[in-house]
């Protein structure tokens, strides 16, 4: 049966961190190797989980958000780059013509050693994330898809008798940028993160590796992640295997563009899943 339904997606920012907080969250969200204005460097405008592969991958200057947000900011024209590469396919209309997809990857739990949660999380990841007193880190489903791919994973977690109730833990959850999520855990911010896979393993940290059925990392189980849907405030999301994508806006972009998207090693090395048909190229839908 499918679920609909609106969450309460936002939670104080900051309530559950420490002194420091708030000028950390109240910074700028976004990262730059050079001066964002027009040179003879493309300019590469990318989802926060290609942060460090893109970093990695040299010949452009490189800024970072929410996937969700590179969208706005292109569509209302606070930015001109000349490739976009985003967490998810469905975020292209209205940005280019065709898309590549490039990777793929799995939601999961990520923890800090340290805690004294971490014990409890190995053991029964459901049941530690409903202990009194442990700090959660999220990011905002308003900005990037690991934000609502965490609610939808919750949701499915239901729906197939591995939690309770999804409400609480989103409600006792803090809700971070997803280019500060993995910093706040390393700093023992929080005692754990939903992230992607490949966040975990570019920062060398332990996760909970979560069931298939809910980390939307199997295109076999396409229908089982289209039975979740979350409403966010300019449109509904459907739960689906998690794909990125790349499109050269520009001529001068198409150099960078390809060697993001063709470099396999490359995206090994950052742990994201590279399929034997990858990369492919097709019309935004």
């Amino acid at each position: 049966m499918e679920s609909t339904r609106r969450h309460v997606l936002r939670a104080g920012v900051g309530a559950t961190l420490g002194v420091g907080a708030t000028g950390l969250l109240g910074s700028q969200l976004w990262h730059t190797l050079t001066s964002p204005a027009r040179t003879s460097t493309p300019s590469a405008l990318v989802a926060g989980s290609l942060l460090s592969l893109a970093d990695d991958t040299p010949g452009a200057s490189i800024e970072a958000h929410g996937s969700l947000a590179v969208r706005r900011l292109v569509q209302d024209g606070a930015r001109d780059p000349d490739v976009v590469a985003l967490a998810d396919p469905a975020l292209f209309d209205g940005l280019a013509d065709e898309l590549t997809l490039f990777a793929t990857n799995a939601l999961t739990l990520a923890y800090d050693p340290e805690s004294t949660y971490a014990d409890a999380l190995q053991d029964d990841w459901a049941t530690g994330l409903q202990q009194d007193g442990i700090r959660l880190g999220r990011t905002d489903p308003e900005a990037d898809p690991l934000g609502y791919r965490t609610v939808l994973a919750l949701d499915l977690a239901v729906q197939n008798g591995l939690l309770d109730r999804a409400d609480p833990v989103l409600a006792n959850s803090t809700v971070l940028p997803e280019v500060q999520l993995m910093r706040v855990l390393e700093r023992g911010g929080v005692d754990a993160a939903f992230v992607y896979r490949s966040m975990a393993i570019e920062h060398d940290l332990p996760t909970v590796e979560l069931p298939p059925i809910i980390d939307f990392s199997d295109p076999t189980l396409a229908e089982t992640y289209a039975s979740v849907t979350l409403e966010l405030e300019t449109q509904t999301i459907r739960g689906a295997p998690i794909r990125y994508a790349a499109a050269p806006l520009t001529r001068r972009g198409r150099s960078w563009f390809e060697t993001l998207v063709e470099t396999d090693s490359r995206l090994r090395d950052h742990g994201f899943g590279v399929p034997t048909e990858y990369p492919t190229t097709r019309a935004v839908e």
